[in-house]
Formats: structure tokens, sequence, C-alpha cells
């Protein structure tokens, strides 16, 4: 298939074929005496990606998408003021990970009435992920167009985390030379289906000593997420992206960073909190897109 090309593709190999193409496992964990895990490395080299994380806005607002304070008219001012500052400096695609339908709604509609969805547009053409699975294929190829035009304008597409975007599609090259995660998508805690679970896995975890608690799991849910959307981009070894994690709980919990996968973190810890500063990470990012890859 040609460079650039979306696409939703799954590799299906027999299990003796594929053990054979393994690469050695970067890190091993033991979970209990019958499962262990195992991370590898990403096939592109280390400068071909860039990871922050974003705890602070333009104006040091805190950036907190928690659901008790994201939906105010601050934050989704912040995170607008974040986006047109980033559209100056990401050339091409450029795809902002949301974390729910109802969250997108609200910030389009808050943009829409301050002015700033037109002044982000001017930067950077805007593509929202449609809500029917029927018009996906052509919201993507009109976004691949400006995308990959040769103005390096490119564009901005919008898109929810474990929505329909966000797993089995490629945004190879210049398809997401930015991949920003706004916020942490947990999963209504309230569901009773999910409590059933929870509940169920506490209750095992107690007679048994091991396993996952019902916490560890609901955190999985959340964790599993964010990494398919941030692996919509470098989808080969020579691809490159930055990929912006925007929420303080990014840099301050250790156990969401612990989550992520590890060619993300490259064994490191949590980046201090000056590193998370707008400053330093716009910085970073300007860097990042100013170095020659031809």
């Amino acid at each position: 298939e040609a460079e650039g090309q979306l696409t939703r593709k799954f590799d299906m190999l027999p299990s003796s074929t594929s053990n054979k193409l393994l690469r050695p496992p970067s890190s091993m964990t033991q979970i209990t005496p019958s499962l262990t895990t195992f991370t590898c490395g990403h096939v592109i080299p280390p400068n071909n990606v860039l990871t922050s994380c974003l705890s602070f806005g333009p104006t040091s607002i805190k950036l907190d998408f928690r659901h008790s304070s994201r939906s105010s008219n601050q934050m989704i001012d912040e995170l607008g003021r974040t986006i047109m500052n980033m559209c100056n400096v990401v050339p091409s695609g450029f795809v902002v990970f949301l974390p729910s339908y109802k969250y997108e709604s609200q910030v389009f509609q808050r943009w829409r009435s301050t002015g700033m969805l037109s002044q982000i547009d001017r930067l950077k053409p805007i593509h929202r992920e449609p809500k029917n699975s029927r018009d996906v294929e052509d919201a993507l190829a009109r976004y691949s167009s400006e995308a990959s035009s040769p103005s390096k304008k490119g564009a901005l597409l919008f898109s929810v985390m474990g929505g329909k975007m966000s797993e089995g599609i490629n945004f190879a090259n210049e398809m997401a030379r930015c991949v920003l995660v706004a916020g942490l998508p947990f999963p209504d805690i309230t569901d009773p289906v999910l409590k059933e679970k929870m509940e169920s896995l506490d209750k095992d975890f107690r007679q048994r000593g091991t396993g996952i608690n019902g916490q560890d799991y609901y955190q999985n849910l959340c964790m599993r997420t964010v990494n398919q959307s941030v692996g919509r981009a470098i989808r080969h070894s020579n691809d490159y992206a930055a990929i912006v994690l925007c929420d303080y709980r990014y840099s301050s919990e250790m156990r969401i960073w612990n989550a992520l996968p590890q060619w993300l973190r490259r064994g490191s810890g949590a980046p201090r909190c000056e590193d998370a500063s707008f400053g330093k990470v716009m910085k970073n990012v300007r860097s990042f897109f100013a170095q020659d890859r031809k």
C-alpha cells in the first residue's frame, strides 16, 4: 500500500510463524505464577518520537480534565489556546483525541460561541470524527487530502478515545505528525455492569491473593484506550511524530505514567514538573520538527 494511505489493517499469522518473527522482549513482568507479560521496543529509532506531558496551558492554568473540572469554560478555553499554539509549530496532520463524544460537543459549542473555533480553523482546517460509521471513510478521505497537502499547513482532526478512529486506522506519515491526548478516558464508575465486574475481581483478589483487583482493572480499561489512540501514529520504521499527553495526571501520578508503553516512556521516570510546563513543551516540539529527516 502507498505510504500515507489510511487503512484498516489486521495481520493474522499462525502462532508458529509469529513466534519466529517476535524480537526478544525489552522487559518481562511476572503477574501470577502462570502469567508473564513482556514489552517489546518500537521499530523506530528513539529520536523519531517525542513524548511530552503537558500539565499547564499557555496562561499557566493547570490542565485538569477530570469529570469535575473539564467542562468549565476556563478549561475548555485553555485547551483551545493550547491547540492554537501547537498548530503554529506542527506541520501537516495534527490529531487531537478527546475523552468522549459528549465532551467533544461541549468543546465545539464553547469554541463556536467565543470565536475560537474559527481562529483554529484559520491555522489548520478542522475535521471531526463522524458519529455515523458510514461516514468515516469519507471523513478520512477529506482529512487525508488536506493533511498531506504540499503546503505543510495540513489539517486538524478531532477524534474520540475509544471511538471509531482510535482503533484499527493507520495515521501514517503526514496523517499524524502530532497526536495530542486530552485527559484520561476513565469509564463511568456508576455503570452497573462495570461495578459488578470490579466487585467480582476484588472478591477473587482477596480470596486468591493473585491477579488484579477492581481498581487495577478500571485503570487498565482507561490506559488501554489511551495507548490505542497514541498508537495511531508512527506506523513504520521511518515514521516520526510528537505525542503530547495533555493532563497534569500524566506527569504527577506514577501509576498513570507506568501504564504507558515503554517505547513512549523510554524506561525513564515521570517528567519533572518544569518539563511539563507549556514553555518547555513548546520548545521541545518546535525543536523536534526542526530536525532534518530527509
